[in-house]
């Protein structure tokens, strides 16, 4: 009887990608930067010379790279479930491949400038635009580790559990979460390199 149960919640939504673990973990996730997008936008609207003048110190090409470097990543991730959903290895393992490689450069990119701005001095006590600025970065930089340490479960299992109805919805799951990390940048680098920028 359990078993079945088990069969029949892994069936559940089969038109939609992912299962509803992942669509909550998401929407929860969500609201939690959004609460912090807001706050930071409080306190920009309340010191806008300090957070203007401390702006300049990001380099807008690093942010405007880490996003291309996500971009791209995101859309091998979407050819990699593609290439799952017809238990294509060859294409799959390719796509997961070059997702992991671009990932690995924004996370490259970003740890560059974090120790560019250590180099200068700068912290995440330095000023609330920076107190903001490591946080928020900091925290995105945790969900891109985390997704491919994901991406790296799947390409590891890639070759044993191609073509099975859990590792198609691990995959899709995965490239969810992905997705959702490359939109959370698509806020953050304009929030943070280029808006209110004098």
């Amino acid at each position: 009887m359990q078993s079945n149960e088990f069969r029949s919640d892994i069936s559940d939504h089969e038109d939609h990608p992912g299962t509803s673990g992942i669509w909550t973990f998401v929407f929860i996730d969500m609201v939690v930067f959004f609460l912090f997008f807001l706050v930071y936008i409080s306190e920009r609207l309340r010191l806008p010379d300090i957070f203007s003048v401390s702006q300049r110190q990001l380099d807008p090409l690093t942010g405007l790279a880490s996003a291309l470097f996500l971009l791209t990543s995101s859309w091998c991730m979407v050819e990699a479930v593609h290439a799952t959903r017809r238990n294509a290895e060859r294409a799959a393992a390719l796509y997961l491949n070059l997702a992991l490689l671009l990932g690995a450069l924004f996370a490259g990119n970003k740890l560059i400038e974090y120790s560019d701005k250590i180099a200068l001095g700068l912290s995440p006590v330095s000023n609330g635009f920076f107190t903001f600025y490591f946080l928020i970065t900091g925290l995105h930089f945790i969900h891109v580790i985390g997704g491919m340490v994901f991406m790296g479960h799947c390409r590891m299992r890639l070759s044993t559990e191609l073509g099975s109805k859990n590792f198609r919805k691990k995959m899709e799951n995965v490239g969810l979460f992905w997705h959702f990390v490359d939109v959370l940048w698509l806020f953050i680098f304009p929030m943070l390199y280029l808006a209110g920028a004098k």
